[in-house]
């Protein structure tokens, strides 16, 4: 559901519309007030198009919440004051849910991951989470995932139950050694923090799977948890069209099997579609805080400052929606991954935004044969 969130002086009364510790005018303690229920008490259609905001008309909303604190919210939907305002949540296969970022990313990460219909942990649950840490870069680049993501999907599991000693962080890099990644992103701050576990998917043991044509080395480890939460950065890719779902995946199999894909682009596409198939049920919660357009996914690429959470249970409505926000030209692994009935791609449903609300035109990753216009 939308929320309104403030943080308050406990002694003075005092407000911020982000994150504070101590309050600044009389050092006192600070209290996360959060609003539910809301109500439209104002409205303004906007006519004229900008970079960020190209699709019009559309309306700015002013919503009003139960202890007095306003918000604004971007809807194409006709509203009039007095309206109640709430996005629901939905845990089908075709949904979507697509969070902005208010300052605080724990609560955008727990708000996407509610309208997705959430997910269910205890003490007991065995979690895997697979970020991108493939090539070394701080979190203002875009090419990692980024750090205060990780925080704030650990701490909400942690708060839903979750004992830290059963969350596993895993990843592994085909070009430079982990660890300096780890380093470079500040993942590892994270991993102190929370003192969650941390492996090197290239140290684990592979076993051959087969599907189609294909035969892939994958990692046992994604045999060994109860819930796989897959978290890319968000980036364009001059081979693939975008580093989402699907390319986060690639770091489960093996350095051999990823050589063998990279020497045939398209021979790389038909096997991407596949990898959904060859793993464990999994979620997307795609980062596109910072992101990353024009030639990604590596130095090539600009960072994308997009303050966006993604958040759905099926990898190929995931990256179509990503794909339909950005405006990015067709992805052929997400066209064939849908006539191959993998996700639904024609009736995505999307919540937390609408995606006529959302759109904007990135750089597109240009030099690739494979990207249909």
């Amino acid at each position: 559901m939308t929320k309104t969130i403030r943080w308050i002086c406990e002694k003075c009364d005092k407000k911020w519309i982000h994150p504070v510790e101590k309050c600044l005018y009389c050092n006192g303690d600070i209290k996360k007030q959060i609003g539910t229920n809301l109500k439209v008490i104002g409205v303004t259609k906007v006519h004229a198009p900008s970079p960020l905001h190209p699709i019009v008309p559309y309306n700015i909303l002013m919503l009003g919440d139960e202890n007095g604190n306003r918000m604004p919210k971007k809807t194409i939907k006709d509203y009039n004051v007095e309206d109640s305002y709430e996005d629901k949540a939905d845990s089908s296969e075709n949904t979507v849910a697509v969070v902005k970022i208010k300052y605080d990313f724990y609560e955008a990460v727990k708000e996407a991951l509610e309208l997705m219909g959430d997910v269910e942990v205890n003490e007991n649950t065995k979690i895997l989470i697979k970020p991108n840490l493939a090539i070394p870069g701080y979190s203002y680049i875009g090419i990692c995932t980024n750090p205060r993501v990780l925080a704030g999907l650990i701490q909400y599991l942690i708060e839903k139950g979750a004992k830290k000693e059963n969350i596993t962080i895993a990843e592994q890099s085909f070009f430079v050694p982990l660890e300096k990644i780890a380093k470079k992103s500040g993942i590892d701050n994270v991993i102190k923090k929370f003192g969650v576990n941390y492996v090197d998917i290239s140290k684990t043991e592979f076993e051959e799977k087969q599907e189609r044509e294909f035969t892939f080395e994958v990692s046992k480890i994604v045999n060994d948890f109860d819930l796989i939460l897959n978290v890319p950065v968000i980036k364009t890719d001059m081979i693939v069209g975008i580093d989402g779902a699907f390319e986060n995946l690639t770091r489960f199999l093996s350095k051999k099997t990823f050589d063998e894909l990279a020497k045939d682009p398209k021979k790389a596409v038909s096997a991407l579609t596949l990898l959904p198939k060859i793993f464990p049920k999994f979620i997307t919660i795609g980062d596109a805080s910072i992101g990353m357009q024009g030639n990604g996914p590596g130095m090539n690429g600009v960072p994308g400052f997009y303050n966006l959470i993604f958040a759905a249970r099926n990898p190929v409505v995931h990256d179509k929606a990503v794909q339909e926000v950005f405006c990015l030209r067709k992805l052929p692994y997400v066209e064939l991954a849908g006539k191959l009935g993998f996700g639904d791609i024609s009736n995505i449903n999307f919540t937390g935004n609408e995606l006529e609300s959302l759109r904007r035109d990135i750089k597109q990753p240009i030099g690739s044969k494979l990207i249909k216009n």
